[in-house]
């Protein structure tokens, strides 16, 4: 299974999501609430990319047509698929473990995301920037972020 360039926009911009109660002097992209519903141009431009995630069932759509939000409808086994997806890439294992696990999409997603983090040309994760994806490590910290 390989997840196409336009979903992984979107998984991308999910697992980068900063909280909407955290402060940040920066510019971010993506957002989430306290009820867990994501916002922000990388979230929402797509719509064709949410219509057909809403079809599989990843994702619901919150609001009207004009102003909405969207929502993981499975956000905790979203979240521990992409983690568990980075963790098997970090590692150097394929994505057979896809099969058993709850969000195989996203687990294929996040290790996907891991390669794509490993090229030189990658803007690499800081949190001295708030720069932070879920599952990835940040380079000045080198705590894992999680996103709660």
């Amino acid at each position: 299974m390989k997840v196409s360039r336009k979903q992984m926009t979107f998984f991308t911009a999910v697992a980068r999501a900063h909280s909407t109660d955290e402060y940040t002097p920066y510019t971010h992209f993506s957002y989430v609430d306290s009820a867990g519903h994501y916002s922000g141009p990388d979230i929402t431009n797509n719509v064709a990319t949410l219509e057909k995630l809403s079809k599989m069932g990843i994702v619901r759509l919150v609001g009207d047509e004009d102003d909405f939000t969207v929502e993981l409808v499975e956000r905790t086994d979203f979240l521990a698929g992409w983690f568990d997806g980075v963790r098997a890439a970090s590692r150097g294992e394929g994505t057979d473990y896809s099969a058993y696990c709850s969000m195989p999409m996203a687990f294929v997603a996040g290790h996907q995301h891991w390669n794509e983090q490993q090229k030189p040309t990658a803007i690499q994760y800081k949190d001295e920037f708030q720069r932070r994806c879920h599952g990835f490590p940040c380079v000045d910290t080198g705590e894992i972020w999680r996103q709660e």
